[in-house]
Order: C-alpha cells, then structure tokens, then sequence
C-alpha cells in the first residue's frame, strides 16, 4: 500500500511545511540556514522575477543544478510557476548542455544565484495573477553507453509519491537532518533527501559537491545529522578519512550506486554503531527496493513497482523459481512508460509488453522482493561464455587486503577487445597481482578469471564517486607502452 500525502505537488509541499513549521530550519549548507518561512519568501521572490524576464511562458525550463539553496529555490519557483524544468549538472560543459538542450527542447539554461531571490518587496501581483496549473512532468538526465545522454520525462505526482513511500519505509522523521552528499540533478539524492525533506518537514544539510573526504567526515560530525545518503566509495573515503567516528545522532545511512562490499559494512558498522542499507534505484523509476536486513540479502521492492524476469532468449518466467536469474522488467503504478525526451526510438526499444526492460539481471526470491545480480550491458563473452565482472568482482573484494575493485573488457577497437578482460584492484601495501590471481583462481571457474590484474593505490573517480573508466583504460595503455623495468603493476 503506499503512503498517501495531502500535497502531491512541490509548491503545496512546500506551503504545508511554511504553515505548519516556519520557523524550523529546511535547509543549511555552510554557515546559512534557511527556515521554512524564509524558503517560501525566497522562492515568491524568484517566482516575481521570472515573471518579469520570461518571454515564452509554460516553455520548458533548464537549471544548472547546485548543492546549494539557490538551486532548491529556483526549482521550486519554476515549477509554483506551471513550467516544466530539467535539472542538469551545473558543471557541464557547454556542448553537454547543448546536447540535453536539444533533445529535451529547452528555451535555455538558467544558473541559479542569489539574485533570483534579490532582496526587496516580494511583489504583491503574483499571487493576484493567478497560479498556473501545475506541470504534470519533468526532467531528469541520465548517460547511457558511450555516456550519450538521456533526459527522462518523469511524472510529478509519481515521484513525490515514490519518495514519501520511501521515507516512510526507510523510518524518516520531521525531526531528522538528511545530509546530502551526492548531485542533487541525480535521482538518488533527489528522490532519498530532498524530495524526502520536504514531504516529512525535515531539514535538508547540502555537502558541497564534490567533497573531499576529510571535509565530509567533519560535516558528518559537526552537521549533527541523523540520515546521511551517499555511495559506497564515500563511504570508504570517510573512514580512512582519519577523521574521529560519526556522533551517536546519526541513525540511518543509505547507500546506493553499486554492491556493497561485506568488509565496507562491517567496518563503518565498527566505526559508527549504524549499518549502512543498500538501495536500489534508477533515474528511470525512482526508488526501485531498499532493505532494512542485511546487506546482499533480498531488497523489497517499493509499493507501486512490481517485477518480472525474462530469460536472454527471450521467453518470460512464470514459475516461480527463487533461483531463476534473468533479465530484470519492471512497471511502476501510475506512471505509464518510461519516456526519453528526444529519443522515442529508445523509448520503444526500451519496453517489451509493456515492461520496461532496466538493463540488470536478478532474481525474485519471493513475492514483492528482489536481487539484483549485475548488469546486462556489463557481461562480458569470453570464448563464447558470459562473464558477469559484478560476480568476478564480489570474489576479487573477498581477497585480504583488497580494497576496490572494478572489471571490465577493453573499449570496443581497442587493443586487447575480444576474448579478454581485466580487473582493476586498489590494495594495501604488501597485496600483489599473484595474492589476487591465486585467491580468486579458488572461486571462480577458469574462464571468469581476469586476463589481466591491475593492480594499484587506488581507483580513480568521476564526480559522482563512480569509477572513472576512461582513465584507468589509459593508464593501462600507459603501462603496457613502457618498457619493462619503467613501472607499472601489471
């Protein structure tokens, strides 16, 4: 059953929260804190100004996203003012903006400041105009392969409701502070902190992003947060941070992005006295399961969203077989099909019978639950078998001393792309590529064992904390092109 909110919009959210509890802080980041009351003054302000600088009114609308107020005030504004908007990277170059702004069909970008909030008289004519009619949808972007991106439509209605059941199921308060530690454009800090913030009146705390290790563990601490959402490798860089263990306020931590390795939950469980809880997701869907049990275990999936399996030749799985792996498919109540703005040829390619095909393989254990195996996209052909890197990877982490670890084939028309692949393996001092090969050669069959171990410090990252592939592809080739003797851990 899911969760029923009297405010199904982001102005009438919005509106409760001013009336109800103006005073109470909604949102900090730094050394600002604005109430609840100030929020609703601020985004009338915007609201004003965008009136007065619009030319084309109801067209739809692209924000530069910021962890930061601005960009929370300038999304609300937007939407109290019947347009539809996609949130973006703020940092995105200008030719990746011109390609979201093209298939998305925006009349332009707009980066959020202070000055849409300027000080002065809120001007007495908005509400007399009248409020517009609440845009139905909006947009959020995603990469596909290749790191093409997509803006998917999504349902406003669907999504506020999506994140209320998961507040209530993850067992968030009024009272609580939810960090924010990743995009604040992605879906997983949009739909598990703010959409989240303001459907139960909590106080929303913006880390800078991105932040250094060291910074967000003293945030962590000082912002006397109680719900903190962020990724496994944060996580990871926290504790090695130095920094002293999270105070005892914090009772929820969220992990989403990629598996949660068994040592990371063990050791920030050590460190901290909270478990971390895995959450699966997508920006097409939202809050896809989350579990309250222990980490690997089965996830439930959210209310709304049912799944399904079809095998890889293409016959759909009825019996039910809590050991039977397939393809994942789901549908979410309410939402109709996935829709990618400027690209209805993926949006057809995307469905089958009516099922969104998600790209991931898994399991359904039992009614309204699921595991979630690896990705399809990601599986590798070796001599005509399939290689899952997510199981090559679960067994390369199981190795003493290993810290990180990423698999995958060489990029298409590269040197090496066929019948091989590799694993890129962060380790502690004394972890060689021989302790690696000879720990997993026990686990897994000869074919699924890594053609090559690079071994290393550390993996490199993107923004968003996830491995920066490209990079560690062209260290690779750097090391393969040096001479023997000139370095290299290969």
């Amino acid at each position: 059953m899911s969760v029923t909110t009297p405010h199904d919009t982001l102005p009438s959210l919005l509106e409760a929260r001013a009336a109800t509890a103006p005073g109470r802080p909604a949102v900090e980041y730094r050394d600002t804190t604005v109430t609840w009351a100030e929020l609703a003054d601020r985004v009338r302000r915007a609201r004003a100004r965008l009136r007065r600088h619009t030319r084309t009114p109801g067209a739809r609308l692209g924000i530069l996203a910021r962890n930061d107020p601005d960009t929370l005030v300038a999304l609300l504004a937007a939407t109290a003012e019947g347009r539809e908007v996609v949130l973006y990277d703020g940092r995105a170059t200008a030719a990746e903006r011109d390609q979201v702004a093209a298939l998305a069909g925006l009349i332009g970008w707009h980066t959020p400041s202070a000055a849409d909030h300027a000080d002065g008289p809120a001007e007495p004519e908005v509400p007399a105009l009248g409020d517009p009619p609440p845009a139905p949808w909006f947009g959020l972007v995603t990469s596909g392969t290749g790191g093409l991106p997509k803006v998917v439509r999504k349902h406003w209605h669907t999504t506020i409701a999506n994140a209320a059941d998961f507040a209530a199921l993850a067992g968030y308060r009024g009272d609580d502070r939810i960090l924010c530690t990743t995009p604040v454009h992605h879906a997983y800090a949009f739909g598990v902190a703010v959409l989240p913030a303001l459907v139960t009146g909590a106080t929303l705390v913006f880390a800078s992003h991105p932040a250094p290790p060291t910074t967000l563990a003293r945030l962590l601490r000082d912002s006397r947060a109680t719900v903190v959402q962020s990724v496994p490798f944060l996580y990871r860089a926290v504790l090695d941070s130095g920094e002293p263990a999270a105070p005892s306020a914090l009772r929820i931590c969220l992990s989403a992005g990629e598996p949660l390795a068994a040592p990371l939950t063990e050791a920030w469980n050590a460190a901290t006295g909270v478990p971390l809880r895995d959450q699966y997701g997508s920006t097409e869907f939202g809050q896809i399961a989350y579990t309250t049990g222990t980490p690997g275990g089965p996830l439930q999936l959210m209310p709304g969203v049912t799944a399904r399996l079809r095998s890889p030749d293409g016959v759909w799985l009825t019996a039910p077989d809590p050991q039977a792996t397939g393809d994942l498919y789901l549908r979410q109540a309410g939402a109709g099909p996935v829709t990618y703005w400027g690209l209805p040829e993926l949006t057809a390619a995307s469905h089958c019978d009516g099922w969104f095909r998600t790209g991931d393989t898994g399991r359904l254990p039992s009614p309204g639950h699921v595991v979630v195996e690896g990705r399809t996209t990601r599986r590798i052909s070796v001599a005509g078998r399939k290689v899952d890197p997510d199981e090559v990877e679960r067994a390369v982490l199981q190795v003493p001393g290993v810290r990180e670890c990423w698999v995958a084939a060489p990029p298409e028309g590269s040197p090496g792309h066929g019948d091989r692949f590799a694993a890129f393996v962060a380790v502690e001092g004394g972890v060689t590529e021989t302790d690696v090969r000879r720990h997993v050669a026990r686990a897994l069959s000869p074919y699924k064992i890594p053609t090559r171990f690079h071994v290393r410090e550390a993996l490199p990252r993107t923004g968003t904390g996830k491995v920066h592939a490209a990079r560690l592809w062209q260290e690779a080739a750097g090391e393969a092109a040096r001479p023997c003797g000139q370095g290299g851990t290969a």
